[in-house]
């Protein structure tokens, strides 16, 4: 997300990084007679011990296939969210949304930025946090490697994603989920070796890089169709994808996709492409909807 804490508000123009955005304990006047340093000292390594056992309960009631490997950092999907939100008390409360426009060397450009607080019966703690998601989203607004026009950007999708990054945000913080590593997840007993992985360079990058205009197009409406049928939500899509790209190979090995960069191959995008276009036509009509172009 993009803000700076401060005083318990954010601001929009900076970036902020969720492991390292705490307030520095300052230590000023330190009483001379009935301190001690030792029982402080104590008290805080009791408190430490109880916050790494609040996190490995938490990461527990998830599974790996609630967890995405960014690389630098591991991406908690909303299912997973969800389970820790019920087993915590969570209860997300004054949720308010706003548009706001800025405009850079690419042009004008809108941003929904969603605010709430959160608090936990479990732990009786609150906070309060922001979820952004603009007009620029890679999922939303841009096709084929660039930006899509404004008028072709589904503002609800937008909307609802800056409406997740908050419940997201919020759930994670109030619990103390911000900045999961991947040795705690295997820290509270999860098999990291089925937990899905997003590669942003490497031999991926390169082969998306090779694929032909025509190809990179049919897998950007392939794409576009998934996420139409998961009415907008990133996950689900994720799920649907998964779910449609899923194979055994002649060696029994299990194949699947849960991130749509990752679909490098020509044979594969046509074949899944046409699996994706009989579903999508399917659920169109099941919903009542005309397929575009369709006369009325």
């Amino acid at each position: 997300m993009n803000g700076t804490e401060m005083n318990g508000k954010v601001t929009a123009n900076e970036a902020v990084d969720e492991r390292t955005a705490t307030q520095e304990l300052t230590l000023i006047n330190v009483p001379t007679t009935g301190f001690s340093i030792e029982k402080e000292i104590a008290e805080i390594e009791k408190g430490i011990e109880l916050f790494n056992r609040i996190k490995i309960v938490a990461l527990k009631l998830t599974k790996p296939t609630d967890w995405v490997d960014q690389g630098a950092s591991m991406y908690l999907m909303d299912r997973g969210a969800e389970n820790i939100a019920i087993a915590f008390g969570v209860d997300i409360s004054d949720v308010s949304m706003t548009l706001e426009w800025a405009e850079d060397a690419k042009g004008r450009y809108y941003m929904y930025i969603a605010k709430g607080k959160a608090y936990s019966k479990r732990l009786g703690r609150w906070v309060e946090d922001y979820g952004v998601c603009s007009q620029r989203d890679k999922f939303f607004g841009m096709i084929g490697g660039k930006l899509k026009e404004i008028e072709e950007v589904d503002k609800a999708n937008i909307l609802r994603k800056a409406t997740t990054n908050l419940y997201n945000r919020l759930i994670k913080r109030v619990v103390g989920l911000s900045g999961v590593t991947i040795d705690d997840l295997k820290a509270s007993g999860m098999d990291t070796t089925k937990i899905g992985h997003v590669e942003y360079k490497g031999r991926a990058q390169k082969a998306a890089a090779a694929l032909s205009p025509a190809a990179k197009e049919q897998r950007d409406k392939l794409w576009n169709m998934i996420l139409e049928i998961a009415v907008g939500d990133e996950d689900e899509a994720r799920l649907i994808l998964k779910r449609i790209s899923r194979f055994e190979d002649k060696d029994k090995n299990i194949h699947e996709l849960e991130d749509i960069e990752r679909l490098t191959s020509e044979k594969w995008i046509a074949s899944l492409y046409g699996k994706t276009k009989k579903e999508w036509e399917k659920v169109l009509k099941e919903r009542g909807v005309r397929e575009p172009g369709e006369e009325g």
